[in-house]
């Protein structure tokens, strides 16, 4: 009795939805999130190996390492929207596998580099092969979770992205410490070579235990039953079509613009939060260089604690503006706060530990994304693509400007553009908040329920009354007669 009530209290009262979530939350939900956390170790391993040996090995110069990060971004940028495209016409289980092992080996085979033009190499094909993580996991997951089940599951996902940053420095700093010269190589060869092989049973469990779509209906630890329940639960698509109509549909739709506007504004708002702000300031009132090390990650744990409470909420309520309100009223007082340059280092904490919470978007946002394009299957993995890629072509050089080194340990122009991309994101929510309710008591937004849906001529912006649902069991049509059952 006591199993069943925990049962319930994690996975709802109806039990076919207890049973699939139960299963999905030990296999999908896993899979990203490791993923995920082994995706912020691997960045932090270049870091780590280049002040630990690899700088002088392979003859690095000038911004050379600048010049590697960078092409790792730009390539990263410009594979989200075809990364995420790519998943609704090939099976996942195919395309992130692939690129899971691809990114493994490319990790591995640079303990073997030899110069430094060629890391840099390597990076910018890693940046292509690791565009999908992000995103296509955000997509994958809006394909199998309700409006009142994503955001949890979103704000797991991200939490073990930050719990990967938080412990990429001390995973890096015990393997410096301990391999040091084993084998015969160096401590910065070895860091490569253990991250590698740390991601391949991941990927191993992916190739498993990915299942697909649900339209796919092939995963092989769900039955029948549960296979039927997962692609008609959620209602169906109503556009699920590559065709000439595309573009139209995605150019010209307010998601397209709006979502990727309001998490751009976020992620420059946040930037206070990076870029060693917090430490630049601790340093110059006096602090240890351990204690600027450490009080940081305080961030990180605000971080976590506000992204799940923020997600639990908006499932709750079934609605994401309430939580979005919230979060863009903390990014004015925390930027606020930091703008008035207060004369106590108890209130500086407060303002940089208050903003941590802020890191919520990455769940609430992208869930919020997927609520309003589920009608439409291409227009949701273009925008969730889009939305990442959109924010890195601005916070590749809003640091540069507003929060350079040389303003440190003030920096009072960033904070006060904090405040501003912060205040800004009021208005993109109450306009996101009212299309979302005009479209979805209009029909044109949501999924209907299978009775209920009548399909639609390609083009057309209203349904057809006289054309009915294509049956559910029908393939994803991605090119006429080509079907992504491959």
């Amino acid at each position: 009795m006591a199993l069943k009530r925990i049962a319930i209290w994690l996975w709802g009262t109806d039990a076919q939805d207890r049973a699939l979530l139960a299963k999905l939350d030990v296999t999908l939900l896993p899979y990203f999130s490791l993923i995920w956390f082994l995706f912020g170790i691997t960045r932090a391993s270049y870091s780590s190996a280049y002040i630990s040996g690899m700088k002088e090995a392979l003859g690095f110069e000038g911004k050379q390492y600048n010049y590697m990060n960078t092409a790792y971004l730009v390539v990263y940028a410009v594979c989200q929207i075809p990364g995420t495209s790519l998943l609704t016409i090939l099976r996942p289980k195919y395309v992130f596998v692939t690129a899971n092992v691809t990114w493994s080996v490319l990790t591995l085979i640079t303990y073997k580099m030899t110069h430094a033009w060629q890391v840099i190499v390597l990076n910018a094909i890693e940046g292509g092969f690791s565009a999908i993580a992000y995103v296509g996991a955000q997509f994958i997951l809006g394909s199998w979770y309700r409006k009142s089940e994503l955001g949890v599951r979103a704000a797991v996902f991200c939490v073990f992205g930050q719990l990967g940053t938080m412990s990429g420095g001390w995973i890096q700093a015990g393997l410096l410490q301990t391999l040091s010269g084993k084998g015969g190589l160096p401590a910065w060869k070895w860091i490569f070579i253990i991250v590698s092989v740390m991601t391949i049973p991941v990927a191993a469990f992916g190739w498993v235990f990915i299942p697909d779509l649900p339209a796919h209906r092939a995963a092989w630890y769900l039955t029948d039953e549960q296979k039927e329940h997962a692609a008609t639960r959620l209602g169906p698509i109503r556009k699920q079509s590559w065709d000439r109509t595309v573009f139209k549909r995605v150019l010209l739709s307010w998601q397209f613009y709006l979502l990727p506007t309001l998490f751009m504004l976020y992620s420059l708002c946040v930037q206070m939060l990076q870029n060693n702000v917090m430490a630049y300031w601790m340093a110059s009132r006096g602090y240890s260089t351990i204690q600027q090390n450490s009080y940081p990650t305080g961030i990180y744990a605000t971080a976590i604690l506000g992204t799940v409470i923020y997600a639990v909420i908006s499932d709750k309520v079934q609605s994401r503006w309430e939580v979005s309100i919230a979060i863009g009223l903390t990014f004015i007082i925390g930027s606020a706060i930091l703008v008035s340059g207060p004369a106590n280092d108890a209130v500086y904490f407060f303002a940089f530990y208050l903003m941590g919470t802020t890191f919520a978007p990455q769940a609430v946002w992208y869930s919020w994304m997927a609520d309003v394009t589920s009608h439409d299957f291409q227009l949701r993995a273009i925008t969730t693509g889009f939305m990442n890629s959109f924010d890195f072509a601005f916070v590749s050089w809003w640091p540069l400007i507003f929060y350079p080194a040389t303003d440190a340990p003030h920096f009072r122009k960033g904070y006060i553009a904090s405040l501003i991309t912060g205040a800004l994101t009021l208005p993109f929510i109450g306009i996101i908040a009212y299309l979302e309710k005009r479209d979805t008591a209009r029909g044109i937004i949501g999924r209907p329920p299978a009775n209920d849906f009548l399909d639609q001529e390609p083009d057309d912006e209203h349904h057809d009354p006289a054309r009915p649902v294509d049956d559910e069991r029908a393939p994803i049509n991605v090119q006429p007669k080509i079907s992504v059952y491959l």
